[in-house]
């Protein structure tokens, strides 16, 4: 006769496979919730391990949000990641074309909408200085500069060199930043059509058709 009350086996994660884990559930339950709503209870039950072995891993909720906002979020993307694709927009030996980056981000933030909203909750949360992700949200817009500058982009000479492009990277953050709320909305959007839109004003023609 077979004993169908022993438990079912605990399968043994790999600590970045445990991670990856947790970094699903928290960002789900953070993309609901917020931070002020996210409990450590809740992650390490939806995980299946122990509160105290989730500290293991994050330390404080603190400590958590960093992990979502390091590894969840900021790391996906980047110019390094378009010119991977081999995209000639992203390969052309006069540099990599911006209007191409920006519609290659904003089709790859379309396919995962709950980073989208993840984004959308903690910006909104972290207006208040006393919020752990403050700090962070306000130095975005200086460590995206830095990071897109270390790329080699190919410029309309009407425009200048890239030094002069900073306003207009700012102003094409803040508009996918407000489309990706009009996603959920009623009626909801498709981001990359709605993006076509957008780029047409802010990388106008005659300038920007050949740098696209």
């Amino acid at each position: 006769m077979t004993d169908t009350s022993q438990k079912p086996r605990r399968v043994r994660l790999t600590r970045d496979e445990r991670i990856r884990q947790i970094l699903d559930v928290s960002t789900r339950l953070v993309s609901r919730h917020g931070f002020y709503g996210l409990s450590l209870p809740e992650v390490a039950k939806q995980v299946g391990i122990t509160q105290a072995g989730l500290l293991h891993y994050v330390h404080t909720k603190e400590g958590l949000l960093q992990l979502i906002i390091e590894q969840g979020y900021d790391q996906r993307f980047d110019p390094e990641d378009f010119a991977a694709t081999g995209d000639p927009a992203a390969t052309h030996p006069d540099g990599m074309s911006f209007p191409a980056y920006c519609r290659y981000l904003v089709a790859h933030n379309a396919q995962d909408p709950q980073l989208i909203r993840l984004y959308m909750v903690l910006s909104a949360e972290s207006v208040s200085p006393e919020h752990p992700a403050h700090t962070y949200f306000h130095d975005r817009p200086d460590r995206v500069w830095e990071l897109y500058s270390r790329t080699r982009w190919r410029i309309p000479p009407q425009v200048g060199d890239w030094s002069n492009m900073r306003p207009l990277v700012e102003q094409t953050i803040a508009a996918m930043d407000g489309l990706q709320l009009r996603m959920f909305r009623s009626p909801a959007i498709d981001l990359p059509t709605a993006w076509r839109d957008f780029e047409q004003v802010l990388f106008p023609a005659p300038i920007w058709d050949d740098y696209r």
